[in-house]
């Protein structure tokens, strides 16, 4: 028998980015909602992940926008909620192909630890691995400024990412 999750394609209503989407599931069904936490707001939504009366899950995140991204984000969470497994069936937009780009720099993370234990970047000491570290960095950067679009968040992260690399730097 295998363990192997259906794959229910879910397609969205309207262009990206906006402030709220259905989420339209097999035979034109609405599966989900997602709000920005602004827009949830409105409705009193709490955030994450609820079931309404009406059957449909509510999705509200913390993006400043909803983008294809913030939505595949949202569907891996919504699959761990109802043990389905859902993907996203629209076209690749350019924000799409730099998430690509982003996620081949953020590859070489796992050298470096695991998210549950914290990364150690001490480990690189060569060029090569200092550089892929660095790499790391600035998939982060455009990560954060494309996905979530929270520019208080994002500020942060470039001042932390600043003082790594100026530390990885001047490391013998």
């Amino acid at each position: 028998m295998s363990n192997k999750k259906k794959i229910i394609k879910i397609k969205p209503t309207t262009e990206y980015p906006c402030q709220w989407d259905d989420l339209i599931g097999p035979n034109r069904k609405v599966i989900a909602t997602i709000y920005t936490v602004d827009e949830g707001k409105k409705d009193n939504l709490k955030f994450g992940i609820n079931k309404g009366k009406d059957g449909i899950y509510d999705i509200v995140v913390s993006a400043k926008e909803i983008n294809n991204q913030v939505v595949r984000s949202a569907l891996e969470d919504l699959g761990q909620v109802t043990g389905h497994q859902y993907k996203l069936a629209s076209t690749p937009s350019l924000e799409d192909k730099i998430i690509t780009y982003t996620e081949r720099l953020m590859k070489p993370l796992n050298k470096y630890g695991n998210p549950h234990d914290g990364y150690d970047f001490s480990n690189a000491q060569t060029a090569k691995q200092m550089t892929e570290v660095i790499g790391i960095w600035i998939g982060e950067i455009l990560y954060e400024a494309l996905t979530y679009k929270d520019l208080d968040t994002l500020k942060a992260l470039t001042e932390t990412i600043k003082t790594e690399i100026e530390e990885l730097i001047q490391t013998p």
